[in-house]
Formats: structure tokens, sequence, C-alpha cells
């Protein structure tokens, strides 16, 4: 029996690493762009997880016919060089869009973190600092940026799942149902507006057939994490942006800078109404309040 290479991950940990790419930054800001259509947005969420899960097994057996990772890889291998470039010069300008996306989001959450309003002016400074920070950064090595990135991604991780666990508690059903469509979009328009903000969110999912070879017996593996990832997270993804909608009124999520953090307030807030009733909620309180400053 031959023995398992210890420097190869195997197929739980590249599910992991798959599903921590996709949920690295899609999802902190998606609350407050989903509230600008509604509840509604459910239905794009269940269109956009069942492409996802297509396009996920596309690339994972795309990367068992090509040898070369990544989607230029994959281009090249039906479209000569020619296929390699299109498809690397459109994802790289996608992730140009996706750093500033990032860097807005960082700065928006920086402000409410720090109780300071920015005017537009500011907020492109602030971005513009941001951008920079990270690319000096990078100058430094990928081994700092690799223990920076993990630290980041966990930060953002963590208040998700929990939220996705614990906020049933305080979900608001008809605070739900109020937010179904509350600026009365029309029902092929809005569901059609939110499904380009959910299909975002997915970004990532590619990651595990770019590990192709860093993973044992990748023929049976990759499929498996990536399939296994995308399933995960939109479990997570549907439920942690739907919990907010039914403890957040729309009306202050819409305008929100840091949407996960107006809700870990709102949660605060409802634990010290319920500590008597509910002795757990003081501990919780304690957790979630933490984790609601690592969130911003």
């Amino acid at each position: 029996m031959s023995e398992q290479n210890p420097k190869k991950m195997s197929v739980t940990q590249l599910t992991l690493l798959t599903a921590i790419n996709m949920m690295g930054s899609g999802i902190v800001m998606l609350p407050t762009k989903l509230a600008e259509i509604g509840t509604i947005s459910i239905l794009s969420w269940v269109i956009t997880a069942f492409g996802s899960l297509c396009l996920a097994y596309a690339f994972a057996k795309c990367g068992m016919f090509s040898k070369r990772p990544g989607m230029g890889g994959y281009a090249e291998y039906a479209f000569g060089k020619a296929g390699n470039f299109l498809a690397n010069y459109t994802y790289g300008i996608s992730l140009l869009f996706a750093n500033i996306a990032i860097a807005l989001t960082c700065v928006g959450y920086g402000s409410e973190l720090l109780g300071i309003s920015l005017s537009p002016v500011n907020v492109c400074l602030s971005t513009i600092v941001v951008l920079w920070i990270c690319t000096s950064a990078n100058f430094m090595g990928a081994s700092i940026t690799g223990k920076f990135s993990s630290l980041a991604v966990w930060c953002v991780v963590l208040p998700v799942l929990l939220l996705s666990v614990i906020g049933w508690f305080w979900f608001n059903p008809t605070m739900y149902v109020d937010s179904w469509n509350p600026h009365h979009h029309p029902f092929f328009s809005a569901v059609g507006s939110s499904i380009s903000m959910t299909l975002w969110a997915f970004l990532g999912l590619e990651s595990a057939c770019a590990n192709s070879d860093a993973v044992e017996n990748p023929q049976k593996n990759v499929p498996i994490a990536v399939m296994g990832a995308t399933i995960g997270v939109a479990i997570i993804y549907i439920a942690s942006t739907n919990i907010i909608a039914g403890i957040v009124p729309n009306a202050e999520l819409v305008k929100s800078n840091a949407p996960f953090g107006l809700t870990f307030h709102h949660d605060v807030q409802l634990y010290h109404r319920q500590d008597r009733h509910f002795p757990p909620c003081s501990f919780l309180r304690r957790l979630y309040t933490g984790l609601a400053v690592h969130d911003c």
C-alpha cells in the first residue's frame, strides 16, 4: 500500500481552503447591497448557488483535462495561447475592480469602528491609502502577506459563521416579510439585479482546481472539494444575509457601511433586554461583541 505524501493536502484541507477563499471578501458588504433590493434576493441566491455549482463542476472537470492550472490553463487547452491570454487578462481586470471594492469595504468598516464620518473625497483618499498599504506589504514577501491574509480572512469568517448559527434567536419573521420588496421593483428586475451581487460572492471557487497538483488523488478529491466548498459557502451566505434582514430594519441596513457591525450592535441591544429571560445571553453578548470588533 502506498503511503500518503505528507506534503500534499487532504480533501478536507482543500475544501476548507476553497471555502475560505470564497468567503474572504465577498460577504462583508452584501447585506447592504441586497437591502437595496429586499429579501426577495433569496431567490437570486438559489439561482446563483445552482449556477455556481455547475460552474464549480465544470472547473473540476477542466482540471482533469489540463495540466496547466487556472482558467488560463484551461482556456489554453482548447484555444491555445490566445485563449490563455484572454482568460487571464479578463480575470485580471475583474480582480482590479475587486481590490477597489475590498478597499472601499475596509474604509467603511474602519469608519464605523472609529466612529467617524467621511466625505466622498475622504473615502476616495482613504481607499487609495489602503490599496498602497496592501501593495507595499506585498513587497515584503509572500510569507508576511500570507500570514496577514489568513488572520484577516478568519476575522471575517468567524463572525459570519457565528451569526449563521445563533442569529436565529433574534430573527424577526415580520421584519423579514416587510423587507421582501420594500422599493417595489418589478419581479424580474429585482431578481436579475441581485444576481450580479450574489454571483460576486462566489469568486474563488476556482481555487481548488488551481491547487490540483497539491492534493492527493486529484481526480477524486478536487471535484469533492470544489462542490463541497460551494455548497457549504452557499448555505452560510444564504443564512447570514437573510438573518441580518430579519434583525436590522431595511431602512437602516441599506444605509450602513458595515452591515455585520450594525447587526452585532442591534444584537447587543437585544442581549441587554433578554439577559434576565435567557441566562446564556450574558456570555453570548461578550463573545459576540468581541467578534464584532474583529469584523469591523
